[in-house]
C-alpha cells in the first residue's frame, strides 16, 4: 500500500496539483504577481538545490522513471506542489493587510511544522521503497529508512518550510498589501526568498551528516 501511496505521490500527484494550486493562489490573493512567486521559488529551489546535491555534490540518487541525471525532470514541480498547499492552509483565514507579529509567527512555525513532518514521510517512503539512494553513513551502516532519514528531515525540512514562508510573508506584503509588482520589487523579494531557502537548510544539512553516529 505504502509503496502505490509514494509512486502516486511522485508521479500523478505534482503536476496537476501545481496547476490547481497556482489558480487556488491567483483567486485567494487577486494578484498573479504572488500567485506566480509562492508557485515559482520553491520551483527553483526544487531543481537548483536537489540538482547540485545530485549531479555535484553525490549526496544522493533518485530511481526510478522520469530521473533524469540524478533527480526527476519534474523535481521542481513536486517541490512546488507539495510545499505550497501546505503555506495555504497556515495563511487560510489571513487578511489582505499587514499582518501582526503573531500571524507571521503563526504562519512561519505552521508551514515549517506541516512541511517538516509531510516531507519526513515522503522520503521514507522514498528511502523504504528503493526511490531514493542516500549516500550518508547511516545508509552505509544498513539502518532502517526511519533512522536514515531522521538523521536530517525533521530540522532541514522544518527549516525548508519556514524559509518558503518567511519568503512568501514578504511577497504578501509588498505584492498584495502595498501592491508593488515593479520589476525592481519583484527581483528584491525573490533574491531574498532564495537567499533565505537555500541557506538555512542546507547548513543545517550539513550540521546533521556531521552528527551521525
Amino acid at each position: 500500500m505504502s509503496r502505490a501511496v509514494i509512486r502516486f505521490w511522485v508521479y500523478a500527484l505534482p503536476l496537476p496539483l501545481f496547476v490547481v494550486m497556482y489558480f487556488v493562489w491567483a483567486a485567494w490573493s487577486d494578484n498573479r504577481v504572488f500567485a506566480l512567486y509562492v508557485m515559482l521559488l520553491p520551483l527553483f529551489y526544487g531543481y537548483v538545490a536537489p540538482g547540485i546535491a545530485t549531479n555535484l555534490l553525490h549526496k544522493w540518487r533518485f530511481k526510478g522513471p522520469w530521473v533524469v541525471g540524478s533527480y526527476y525532470a519534474h523535481h521542481g514541480i513536486m517541490y512546488s506542489a507539495n510545499m505550497s498547499p501546505l503555506l495555504f492552509i497556515a495563511l487560510l483565514g489571513t487578511r489582505h493587510e499587514s499582518l501582526s507579529t503573531a500571524t507571521a509567527l503563526r504562519v512561519l512555525l505552521c508551514t515549517g511544522a506541516l512541511y517538516g513532518y509531510m516531507a519526513w514521510v515522503h522520503d521514507i517512503l522514498m528511502v523504504r521503497h528503493d526511490m531514493v539512494e542516500i549516500y550518508s553513513r547511516s545508509a552505509a551502516e544498513r539502518r532502517s529508512p526511519e533512522e536514515i532519514v531522521t538523521h536530517y528531515a525533521p530540522l532541514c525540512f522544518f527549516l525548508l518550510g519556514l524559509t518558503y514562508a518567511a519568503g512568501a510573508l514578504l511577497a504578501f506584503q509588498t505584492f498584495v498589501v502595498h501592491h508593488k509588482t515593479d520589476a525592481a520589487s519583484i527581483v528584491w523579494v525573490s533574491l531574498v526568498g532564495a537567499i533565505l531557502m537555500f541557506s538555512l537548510p542546507s547548513l543545517a544539512y550539513r550540521a546533521s551528516e556531521g552528527n551521525q553516529g
